[in-house]
C-alpha cells in the first residue's frame, strides 16, 4: 500500500513560503498562476494578488509616462521618474521575494490597500 501525503492548501503543493516567493519572483505572470493555482492558503493568495497588483501598477505607470514623454513639457518629470523608477522597482522586487521565501508576510506601502480593495472576494 502507498503511503500518501496530505494535500496541502497552495498552489501545486508546494510549502507555502516557496508559492509565495515565486509569486513575487516572476512578477505577474507568478502572482497570476499562484492565484488560479488552486490552494486555500491565505499567505499565498496574500502574496499572489499584491504581486498582481505591484506590476500591473508598474506597467500602468510606464504606461503614462510613456503618453507624457510625447509632450516635450513634461521631459523633466519623464526623465527623473524614469532613471527613479527602474531602481525603486529592482529594491521592493528583491525584497518581496526574498521576505516571502523567508515565510514572512510583505505589505508594500501603498499596494497593500490597493490590494485588499482589488482582490477582497479572492482574499475573503
Amino acid at each position: 500500500m502507498a503511503v500518501t501525503q496530505p494535500p496541502k492548501d497552495t498552489p501545486f503543493g508546494l510549502d507555502a513560503n516557496v508559492a509565495a516567493g515565486l509569486a513575487y519572483l516572476f512578477c505577474l505572470l507568478g502572482g497570476v498562476v499562484m492565484l488560479v493555482g488552486g490552494g486555500t492558503n491565505r499567505f499565498v493568495k496574500w502574496a499572489a494578488a499584491q504581486s498582481i497588483t505591484l506590476w500591473g501598477s508598474w506597467f500602468v505607470i510606464w504606461w503614462i509616462l510613456g503618453m507624457l514623454a510625447h509632450a516635450w513639457i513634461f521631459w523633466p518629470l519623464v526623465i527623473l521618474v524614469s532613471l527613479v523608477l527602474p531602481i525603486l522597482a529592482l529594491i521592493v522586487w528583491l525584497w518581496t521575494f526574498i521576505t516571502a521565501f523567508q515565510g514572512k508576510e510583505v505589505r508594500v506601502p501603498g499596494i497593500a490597500g490597493l490590494t485588499e480593495t482589488i482582490f477582497k472576494s479572492q482574499l475573503g
